[in-house]
C-alpha cells in the first residue's frame, strides 16, 4: 500500500462502508470517504461504478489505479498493512472460522438485519415516504431469529467473544448499533443480554464511538 490515503466509495451511512473505516481507524490508515473521486463525483451506479463492482454494491476502496470490491475482502486486503492484525493468526483453523463467521455476517446476517428490516425504516418506500409497518413486521422474526444466532454465538468461545477487535467485529458493530438505534419495540437487542453486552463493549472502542454515530444521510 501507499502513504497515500485510500478512498473508499460509498456513503458514510452505509454499514459496511462504515465496516472498512473501522479497519482504518483500527489499523490507524488514513482515508476518505464519499461519491467524490480525485475531485470529480462518481455517480452511484454510473458506468464508472459498475467498472469497479459488476453488480453496482458499496463500498469499493480505491487506491491509485486499484478498485478492490466487496467488503470482506477490502477488510482483508487493509489487514494486510501495518503491524496490528486484525484476523487470527494462531493457527489455520482459528483464521478459517474467523473468515467463514465473516461470510455469515457480510451475507445471512447483512440480508437479515439490514437489507430485509433496517432499509425500511432508513429508505421508507410507503405513501409520502413513510414506514411500511407491515413490511417490518413480516421482517422481524427473521431479524429476530438472526439476532438469536448471534447471541449464541457469544455464548461459545469464538473471535466474537476474545478481547482482540477483528474483522467480524467490524463487519457486525455497525448493523447492530443501527438496531439498536431503532424505535422501541423494533430495536430487538434489548430481547438479547449477551448481543447487548458485546455492543456496550465494543462501543468503549475510540473507533467505534467515533464511526457508529446516527445515520448521516
Amino acid at each position: 500500500m501507499t502513504a497515500n490515503p485510500v478512498h473508499i466509495y460509498g456513503p458514510r451511512f452505509s454499514n459496511f462502508v462504515r465496516s472498512v473505516m473501522l479497519v482504518c481507524e483500527e489499523k490507524q490508515l488514513a482515508y476518505t470517504v464519499g461519491f467524490e473521486v480525485d475531485g470529480n463525483h462518481v455517480a452511484f451506479k454510473g458506468e464508472q461504478h459498475f467498472k469497479w463492482h459488476p453488480f453496482g454494491k458499496i463500498p469499493v476502496l480505491l487506491e491509485g489505479t486499484l478498485a478492490i470490491p466487496e467488503t470482506a475482502s477490502i477488510c482483508r486486503y487493509l489487514d494486510e498493512n501495518g503491524q496490528l492484525q486484525l484476523q487470527p493468526q494462531k493457527n489455520s483453523q482459528i483464521h478459517a472460522q474467523h473468515d467463514a463467521l465473516c461470510a455469515l455476517i457480510s451475507i445471512d446476517i447483512d440480508k437479515a438485519l439490514v437489507r430485509d428490516y433496517l432499509l425500511e425504516f432508513a429508505f421508507p418506500k410507503g405513501e409520502n415516504n413513510s414506514i411500511r409497518f407491515d413490511i417490518v413486521k413480516e421482517a422481524q422474526p427473521k431479524a429476530a431469529a438472526a439476532i438469536a444466532i448471534i447471541e449464541q454465538l457469544l455464548q461459545k468461545e469464538t473471535v466474537l467473544t476474545s478481547k482482540e477487535f477483528t474483522i467480524a467485529d467490524a463487519l457486525l458493530a455497525p448493523m447492530l448499533h443501527y438496531i439498536s438505534c431503532l424505535p422501541t419495540g423494533f430495536d430487538l437487542i434489548a430481547d438479547y443480554p449477551n448481543v447487548e453486552q458485546y455492543l456496550a463493549n465494543v462501543m468503549t472502542r475510540p473507533s467505534c464511538q467515533k464511526i457508529l454515530t446516527a445515520k448521516e444521510f
